[in-house]
């Protein structure tokens, strides 16, 4: 690793964080133009990095985010050389825990208040995991516990052992038809924006549960709304809500239906913990980075600009 290596952070790290990087130059929150020019290294918040700054970072070589998700990143103003790096290992467990949570609570109505409903049997039923990374792959491992078949729907798996079948994106609207739950849980990309609209959704069984806990625009909301209207036996949870006006919008109109139900993206952080062990993880990967030349979860920068 050369010496002294730039960071620049755009937050406070925690004490195991900055000994993880004892051996880099660290600057926290703040940085003057030369110190920023100066930085081969960014740990970041995408949505709180400022496109200005990014521009100033002239020597920029790796992008750490802090966040599982990198859609919200001003891909246009990086260095063209500029490695991207996402978080998403750091929030596998407690994401995949939460869509689990969606999962139960819809299967069983608990959306419902006053209401008598029918609740729904997952054992042995067939889950659908459209995007097999770490957080996909987990939901997979624990609908096992369950006897549940699992088919998966991606570009990669990080754990082909946790599925009973694989299929590539392009079939996705041919298997969704196999499946009495759904869990979404993918990257915002070119490809994935619009994924599940209308037609795909309709593909699916009459009585299916619908999860996600990727990104909203991987279902149209117009198309949701459609749906969940036209198939009240049907039910959708979700972790993630629409962006507008720059920002995730939690007054959506789905919440007055029925067969709907949401927590306001609130799946990363348990209660008792904090954002210090995500740090820890950005550190570690920033570090393994320039120790090695190489980092765990790599983003495909041009999927995204």
């Amino acid at each position: 690793m050369p010496s002294r290596v730039a960071v620049f952070v755009t937050d406070t790290l925690p004490k195991q964080a900055r000994d993880i990087l004892g051996a880099f130059e660290v600057h926290e929150v703040e940085a003057d133009d030369e110190t920023l020019g100066r930085c081969q290294a960014l740990i970041c918040w995408p949505n709180r990095l400022k496109g200005e700054q990014l521009r100033k970072m002239s020597s920029l070589r790796m992008v750490q985010t802090i966040s599982a998700g990198v859609d919200r990143m001003d891909f246009a103003s990086l260095p063209r050389d500029a490695q991207v790096f996402s978080n998403a290992g750091a929030f596998t467990d407690s994401v995949a825990e939460h869509a689990w949570g969606l999962l139960l609570g819809v299967a069983k109505g608990m959306q419902l208040r006053n209401q008598r409903t029918t609740p729904r049997k997952l054992r042995g039923k067939t889950l659908l995991v459209v995007g097999a990374g770490a957080i996909g792959s987990e939901v997979a491992r624990l609908s096992k516990s369950l006897g549940m078949k699992t088919i998966g729907v991606s570009r990669s798996f990080k754990a082909p052992e946790a599925f009973d079948e694989m299929h590539p994106v392009a079939a996705l609207k041919t298997v969704v038809s196999e499946a009495d739950a759904v869990v979404m849980a993918l990257p915002l990309t070119k490809a994935t924006t619009g994924l599940m609209d209308y037609e795909v959704l309709s593909q699916a069984k009459e009585a299916v549960i619908v999860v996600n806990v990727g990104r909203a625009e991987s279902v149209p909301e117009d198309d949701l709304l459609r749906w969940l209207k036209e198939r009240p036996e049907s039910r959708f949870a979700t972790d993630v809500f629409w962006v507008k006006d720059g920002k995730e919008n939690f007054s959506a109109p789905a919440w007055e239906l029925p067969n709907f139900a949401g927590t306001l993206h609130n799946s990363g952080v348990p209660l008792g913990e904090d954002l210090s062990s995500m740090k820890v993880a950005a550190a570690w990967n920033v570090r393994r980075y320039f120790e090695t030349g190489a980092a765990v979860n790599h983003v495909q920068v041009g999927e995204y600009a």
